[in-house]
């Protein structure tokens, strides 16, 4: 059973993987000021900030809300900032966590929350384990806890006098590191550069739309897979999950090649280092406070945010067992890389070559190592492996 005194350590203990995404981002020396950054074009803005190698120094209303909520249960709000097939993802002002509640009825599918947090650890420890000989830049949340919709009477009390009503259910909850969304600044380049272009946006609309809180709550989808897309302009919340396409970098001159190289290196972690397929998983853009809390008593620095890629969304991953032969196994990793949303994520070798090839490259590496780690090279092989799925998808996609 998860105590209250589990659920309120999980801010309290520093996450290697996030402190080292920070670190890799301190080291670049890709400093920006949001103050001096905001008087650029909105096209400069985007370009500078949406790299791995940024951080962004600002005055984060975030950082306040957190800072006079830490120790203040009653202005500790849940608020929803997410939503899926399986749940609706909180966040719990003044911690840095965020919780998944489960859907009613999604516990009887395949799919379901328990499933999903054994499925989370196992990627997450495999992510922590080979980050340093991969040099993955690829960002997993950290899972803390699992509670038991019958479980934890006192918990349940807690969280039903601040959930929003139409949550008051009981239900299986997964607790989890937050990523932090992009910067005030960007969100607002973001809406002029991507949403004006369509109509005229008024200072009202911009700020009307910047006020919006799901629009605060804005993760930029990383879909170096699909080259042309648009914006709703009839949807009030465009910022929630942003698709941030192809086409859309290359006219903002972002340099992709590093995205398309780290996201390789993230699916060989998956196949070879969590022995999952990876279905149906996510890539986005978004932020964690740059540094290390120097003690248990102190918070992380929300005033200076690292831009990061960030993996989430483990809910239709399966399982595969690497003791198979290999063209079992190899068709289970290639089956669901041509599936569902994959495809919006993985570079394309006919359309994208030079992307592909960097994704390519990073994933053979960091799967050789792995499977080195693993003494499994002599059964399997990288280059082999990407080979039939180059050709695999080929037939099936392109």
């Amino acid at each position: 059973m998860a105590s209250r005194r589990e659920i309120n350590s999980s801010e309290d203990s520093a996450d290697s993987g996030a402190s080292s995404i920070a670190r890799d981002a301190r080291i670049a020396h890709l400093f920006l000021d949001a103050t001096e950054l905001g008087l650029e074009t909105d096209s400069a803005i985007l370009q500078r900030s949406l790299s791995l190698k940024s951080v962004i120094s600002m005055t984060s209303s975030f950082s306040r809300r957190f800072q006079s909520a830490r120790f203040q249960p009653d202005l500790q709000e849940i608020n929803q900032i997410g939503s899926g097939l399986q749940g609706a993802i909180f966040e719990v002002v003044g911690k840095y966590y965020v919780l998944k509640k489960e859907n009613p009825g999604n516990e009887a599918r395949s799919s379901n929350l328990r499933r999903e947090y054994k499925t989370h650890c196992d990627v997450s420890a495999a992510f922590e384990r080979y980050r340093s000989a991969t040099d993955n830049k690829v960002h997993v949340p950290k899972p803390h806890n699992f509670i038991f919709k019958t479980q934890n009477d006192a918990y349940w009390d807690k969280i039903f006098s601040k959930i929003p009503q139409a949550y008051r259910t009981r239900g299986d909850v997964i607790t989890m590191e937050r990523i932090l969304p992009l910067p005030k600044v960007v969100r607002k380049a973001l809406i002029t550069y991507f949403c004006g272009r369509e109509r005229d946006l008024s200072i009202t609309d911009i700020e009307s739309l910047l006020n919006n809180p799901s629009n605060k709550h804005c993760l930029a989808r990383v879909y170096l897979g699909k080259t042309n897309g648009s914006i709703n302009q009839d949807n009030p919340a465009p910022l929630r999950n942003f698709p941030l396409h192809l086409g859309f970098m290359k006219e903002l001159g972002i340099d992709t090649l590093p995205l398309a190289k780290e996201m390789g290196k993230a699916y060989a972690t998956l196949h070879w280092g969590a022995a999952t397929n990876g279905d149906d998983v996510e890539f986005v853009l978004g932020t964690l406070a740059s540094g290390e809390p120097r003690a248990l008593v102190e918070s992380p620095d929300f005033q200076h945010r690292a831009v990061g890629l960030h993996l989430l969304d483990f809910g239709q991953c399966e399982a595969v067992d690497l003791t198979q032969d290999c063209d079992v196994v190899y068709q289970a990793f290639k089956g669901a890389m041509v599936t569902g949303d994959n495809q919006l994520f993985i570079p394309h070798s006919s359309t994208s070559p030079a992307l592909f090839a960097a994704f390519k490259k990073g994933y053979i590496d960091a799967g050789s190592v792995i499977l080195s780690a693993k003494q499994l090279n002599n059964k399997f092989s990288m280059e082999d492996f990407m080979q039939e799925y180059e050709e695999y998808a080929e037939d099936l996609v392109y």
